[in-house]
């Protein structure tokens, strides 16, 4: 099951359209697979975390109820399995350079 709040579903279809662009423009072949991954890895992140940031900087606007001066939070959170849409970002950049020293050093 996929858990997603907002528009924290486009972590997994960036993901799906970077790595389906990078594996039809590169020829098979010609990078090794666990680097050409972890390029997709990286690039998706990059892509992501812009998004993210750009997309829940209006859901922290803080307002206050006149009446009883509670504050909370205005906006919808843009989330993926409960992890803000930003963060997957540098989550997809450890992993691809994760891959490249996987793919030199085992």
């Amino acid at each position: 099951m996929i858990i997603w709040r907002g528009w924290g579903i486009l972590n997994l279809i960036i993901l799906i359209l970077v790595a389906f662009l990078v594996h039809t423009v590169v020829p098979r072949g010609l990078v090794n697979d666990k680097v050409l991954n972890a390029f997709v890895f990286i690039i998706s992140g990059i892509i992501i975390w812009y998004a993210g940031k750009a997309l829940n900087a209006k859901a922290n606007r803080v307002m206050v109820d006149q009446e009883t001066g509670e504050q909370y939070r205005m906006g919808n959170q843009h989330s993926f399995f409960f992890i803000p849409m930003q963060y997957w970002g540098p989550i997809g950049l450890i992993g691809g350079i994760f891959l490249i020293v996987s793919t030199f050093f085992g």
